[in-house]
């Protein structure tokens, strides 16, 4: 399996474990909201996240491939104001930052958080919550 499949499997298992973020999140065929392609029949089932974009630059050394990426999540929050945005984003954050993931065949060297932001979305109510990760991985 690749090491994109590997880190997105990752990921999600650690977010939908995470009983506080899963406490923020609404549920969908029983559940929580996390994805990697969000359901056309999700509706108004609001807050979730989305993992979309695992960019990769491979950087070897003598002994072992490495992998230097890049992952972007995305939060989703009807409620107009950044109260629950920020606190689902500080939940991923409290996930993923500094964390060592497991993933089959590889070892997590790194995983931190590079940068955030919230957009509003043109409807005026939808809040857009992006995070980017830098992860590095070696074969292990």
């Amino acid at each position: 399996m690749s090491h994109e499949n590997e880190i997105l499997i990752a990921t999600i298992a650690a977010l939908k474990a995470d009983a506080t973020l899963v406490g923020l999140l609404s549920n969908y065929g029983g559940q929580p909201s996390v994805f990697t392609h969000v359901p056309q029949d999700l509706g108004e089932s609001y807050p979730w996240v989305s993992i979309f974009g695992v960019e990769s630059n491979q950087f070897d050394n003598d002994v072992t491939l490495g992998f230097d990426c890049t992952m972007t999540v995305h939060s989703w929050s009807n409620q107009r104001d950044m109260g629950e945005i920020n606190t689902i984003k500080k939940a991923i954050y409290d996930v993923l930052h500094n964390n060592s993931l497991t993933y089959t065949g590889y070892c997590n060297v790194a995983f931190h958080q590079e940068f955030t932001t919230t957009l509003r979305d043109p409807d005026g109510i939808t809040l857009h919550g992006v995070q980017r990760f830098k992860i590095i991985m070696q074969e292990g």
